[in-house]
């Protein structure tokens, strides 16, 4: 077993050398296997507030299954759903210590040959930016996750949850390379095959697959997710996505059920470039920007003059002041005009 320090040190080895996400996750992984034996991984980065993947490194065998598990994560108040981790506190769960209860075993896993598996929920700081899934196969020589494997992974969590953070608010200067007049349209059957699909649908799948190194006919997982969503019923949640895609820009995914004229049910799922305000309440997050900052930023976009800001949210003028150094210092401009522009006025270009 490997302690803290260990994988402090490679995780820091591997930002310094500007992997993207995805591969700092493989690398992480590869490492993983010299200290656990598992047979097959998934690890996820989420979005923080819905907890759905916004992009997932999977073993293929578990490609085969993941919308299985995906629909019972969703849909069922299964044993160590993550969900119940985040919340509970718990953070990290084993298959094995509860599987004669749980319905994703007896469901999923244990048809498809896999024995036990380890759910962790990679956290910093009381949020969490990732899920890890190991798994292993009724086949290995140790069916079962040993606590010492538990341990290892529980050690590593923390570490992987800060790296994902910084991944998650890496900000991409980049605009989609798609047209902006139309909005990318995919109507799915509720197997999640895809009906029909409109040109520019087709080519955000193309780097949705590509973000996640996904086949021409695979589902990327933020649409998995969000379609799981709607087939538990679960109406009233907000069913909208922002996806980062690595050196590109980001995407924004939204679902809704529909029903036919003879009663068939269907998803549409809505695909775009992310809108002025969309990224605008991402940036105010990814600069780092302190709740007093936002607050100040909201109202520059209104056109507010410094002492009216001032007497709008209860502080001096001199403050104000003060929280403007700072955040043209963090979002690199030098006056209200290239703020607004930088954090709004591109994004209608």
């Amino acid at each position: 077993m490997q302690d803290f320090q260990y994988w402090r040190r490679k995780s820091e080895s591997y930002l310094r050398n500007n992997v993207n996400s995805v591969q700092y996750r493989q690398k992480i992984i590869e490492d993983l296997r010299k200290f656990i034996n598992f047979d097959a991984y998934c690890c996820t980065m989420i979005d923080t507030q819905m907890h759905f993947s916004i992009g997932a490194v999977t073993e293929q065998s578990i490609e085969n299954i993941h919308q299985q598990l995906m629909s019972l994560e969703y849909g069922s108040e299964d044993a160590n759903n993550y969900r119940y981790l985040v919340e509970s506190g718990q953070y990290i769960g084993r298959l094995s210590d509860v599987s004669i209860q749980c319905v994703r075993y007896k469901e999923v896993l244990e048809p498809h040959g896999y024995s036990d598996e380890i759910r962790a929920a990679l956290m910093f700081q009381g949020q969490c930016y990732g899920f890890l899934t190991l798994f292993k196969k009724t086949e290995n020589v140790q069916p079962f996750f040993q606590d010492a494997e538990v341990e290892q992974v529980r050690i590593l969590m923390p570490i992987m949850g800060e790296a994902l953070k910084r991944f998650h608010q890496t900000i991409i200067e980049e605009r989609l390379p798609t047209e902006a007049e139309q909005s990318g349209i995919i109507i799915l059957n509720t197997d999640l095959h895809i009906l029909s699909t409109n040109m520019k649908a087709s080519q955000l799948l193309v780097l949705l697959r590509d973000n996640e190194g996904l086949l021409d006919w695979q589902l990327p997982k933020p649409i998995q997710a969000i379609c799981a969503n709607l087939q538990a019923n679960r109406t009233n949640t907000d069913n909208s996505l922002l996806v980062p895609i690595h050196n590109k820009g980001y995407i924004t995914i939204q679902g809704s059920a529909l029903m036919t004229a003879d009663l068939q049910q269907q998803i549409a799922i809505v695909l775009n470039e992310a809108s002025p305000k969309e990224m605008l309440t991402f940036l105010l997050t990814a600069y780092h920007l302190t709740p007093r900052e936002q607050d100040v930023i909201v109202e520059i976009m209104k056109g507010m003059a410094t002492k009216d800001i001032a007497h709008n949210l209860g502080i001096s003028s001199y403050t104000v002041q003060d929280h403007l150094k700072l955040v043209f210092q963090k979002v690199d401009v030098r006056d209200r005009n290239e703020l607004i522009w930088k954090l709004f006025t591109r994004f209608n270009e």
